[in-house]
């Protein structure tokens, strides 16, 4: 009987499944007083993701993943010609973007941000 539960749950859509995060978002934030802006596109495949994310003019190739609401990636950087790693760790909210914590290591420092998908081009 529970099975037959759990199985009529799933199908009515009571037990959400991973979130989807394929496309192209425009990130904002800060990490201690510098602003955060740039662009990411993401392919998901299952659990992994993939892609670019574009600051300043450069390009960083993207890894991460996601798993049910909570998406990780990281990508490198740079900071007065040093070269840095921002791991961006985040939550989807109801509306379908997310926002969360950044990490910039070797320097050791967090910020925050903010992620919304960007509109379909017509």
């Amino acid at each position: 009987m529970k099975s037959l539960l759990l199985a009529a749950a799933v199908s009515a859509g009571l037990f959400s499944a991973t979130a989807n995060v394929t496309g192209d978002w425009a990130i904002s934030g800060d990490v201690q007083g510098y602003p955060i802006s740039e662009t990411c596109t993401f392919t998901q495949t299952d659990a992994k993701l993939a892609g670019t994310c574009t600051n300043a003019g450069k390009s960083y190739a993207t890894t991460g993943t996601i798993d049910d609401n909570k998406v990780v990636y990281k990508h490198g950087g740079e900071y007065q010609g040093d070269a840095l790693t921002l791991t961006y760790t985040g939550t989807i909210g109801d509306d379908g973007n997310y926002s969360g914590a950044i990490y910039v290591d070797p320097l050791a420092v967090n910020g925050s941000f903010a992620a919304k998908k960007a509109a379909a081009a017509k």
